[in-house]
């Protein structure tokens, strides 16, 4: 007998669970989002996150094209911020060209 969906562990929603996912399409954040190596993560960062895809249409900055992904645009190694102008929707193509870049930029400032 098949079971029920399970309800979103966000406070107050009533959306059904991602199948396997403790929480809702509206509220999951995959983990490639909130990277756990980022220390700095404010505890309200969801949130954050949400609001930027939302903002942004879930639109890539950069080529236009469907982007999940939310990136800062100044890294927080660079001294960025989570503050809402410095996150933006980017496409998994555009982050990973993106991401070689900071962190060969990353490379040379450790030499």
């Amino acid at each position: 007998m098949p079971r029920a969906p399970s309800k979103c562990l966000e406070a107050g929603c009533r959306q059904p669970a991602k199948p396997g996912k403790p929480k809702c399409e509206i509220h999951y954040v995959p983990w490639s989002v909130t990277s756990a190596r980022n220390l700095e993560r404010p505890k309200n960062a969801a949130t954050l996150i949400r609001r930027a895809r939302r903002r942004d249409r879930e639109r890539c900055y950069v080529c236009g094209g469907p982007g999940r992904i939310v990136d800062h645009v100044t890294p927080v190694a660079e001294g960025g911020t989570w503050d809402q102008d410095n996150l933006r929707c980017i496409c998994e193509r555009c982050h990973e060209i993106k991401s070689r870049q900071e962190a060969a930029r990353g490379k040379a400032r450790r030499r």
